[in-house]
């Protein structure tokens, strides 16, 4: 996971600034789900940021070093919800905003904890001033965690809670939405260590974001991609081993999708030599008229040749950032986690790919 969110910490701030710049020029490379389709303005603003800090585990299982090593950072992207009127009124919200996020969020590596996942948020944004706003963010974080337990290492996979407490700070003079991040991150989770980490970054809100409107037509498009990366062992003593993967993607109105795709995860010469087939589901912001960011998830099927060698079920989570090109090409970065609920080889997958649009 660290290749990919060190890219996206790298191209955030650029690719902030840039809205404005593609604006200006009177670029829309959004891809026409058909011949007839249309570009509508989307009521709910859309979010994203990108944070980097320090914090500390604390609690049961942690031994030794509790520091995060300064390298903890967190991923987000969110949609703002529309709140009715008589609902408005009654709890006297004025200027308040709510949204709801998806999170990937990695606590990096106190002593004998390797510990990351995603979160899904319910956040209250709060107006202090014209240049300063705070935000309230909770909600369930299902986390894998490396770590050695009675001499065995294992990836230890626990649901609890993710609780933000953030500052914004203008900076609409670079570009509208842009604003320092500045938040307090802090884990509960049952069974296991607890954490706390400040972590500081850039953000940016989207507003009149694009979204893709659907043909009437029963023809809509099927999008086909190929990409290429690393796979990344979640034990000690796995190298990297290149991975690749073909994929057909389908979108059903502006914000969902659906895939499948066939994986090659590689082998890493000690435990993992897997292949299969996976089916998600997906959840599509768009950020401007070129950017988009997406979280997926569903099962993954899959043999592992330095295993069983049987078929099994797992489950893939994917994280998805991408640009388009024209309007029947899109590049991507993604990173999806290969989670088998047996405590062994669950997996990290960074691919970079690109998407050709087929069908009318």
């Amino acid at each position: 996971m660290r290749y990919f969110s060190l890219f996206i910490l790298l191209i955030f701030p650029f690719m902030a600034c840039g809205q404005d710049n593609e604006n200006n020029e009177g670029k829309s490379f959004i891809p026409q789900a058909a011949s007839n389709s249309k570009v509508i303005e989307n009521n709910n603003n859309a979010y994203a940021s990108a944070t980097l800090g320090n914090g500390v585990a604390y609690g049961k299982g942690t031994i030794g070093d509790k520091s995060m090593e300064w390298r903890a950072f967190e991923l987000r992207f969110g949609k703002e919800i529309n709140i009715p009127a008589f609902i408005s009124e009654k709890l006297f919200l004025k200027d308040e905003k709510f949204r709801f996020d998806f999170i990937h969020y990695n606590e990096w590596h106190p002593d004998n904890n390797r510990r990351d996942g995603f979160s899904a948020q319910m956040v209250y944004r709060k107006p202090l001033s014209r240049k300063l706003n705070l935000e309230l963010g909770v909600g369930p974080y299902f986390s894998m965690n490396t770590t050695t337990i009675g001499g065995v290492e294992i990836n230890d996979a626990k649901l609890g809670a993710l609780l933000s407490i953030a500052t914004l700070v203008d900076l609409e003079r670079f570009s509208p939405g842009l604003h320092m991040r500045y938040a307090l991150n802090h884990v509960t989770m049952p069974g296991a260590h607890s954490s706390i980490a400040l972590l500081v970054g850039v953000g940016k809100n989207f507003d009149q974001v694009p979204a893709r409107m659907q043909s009437e037509s029963s023809g809509n498009p099927i999008w086909l991609g190929v990409a290429a990366g690393i796979s990344q062992t979640n034990h000690g003593g796995s190298e990297p081993a290149p991975g690749f993967s073909v994929e057909a993607k389908k979108y059903y109105g502006s914000h969902w999708g659906t895939s499948i795709a066939g994986l090659i995860e590689g082998d890493d010469d000690v435990r993992v030599h897997r292949n299969g087939v996976a089916v998600q589901g997906w959840f599509v912001q768009p950020l401007d008229e070129n950017w988009a960011a997406s979280a997926g998830i569903g099962p993954y099927v899959a043999t592992n040749k330095r295993g069983s060698g049987n078929l099994q079920l797992h489950g893939l989570i994917s994280l998805q950032v991408e640009r388009f090109v024209g309007k029947k090409w899109k590049g991507f970065v993604s990173f999806s986690r290969v989670v088998t609920f047996t405590e062994k080889n669950d997996r990290d997958l960074f691919r970079i790919g690109v998407m050709r649009q087929f069908g009318i």
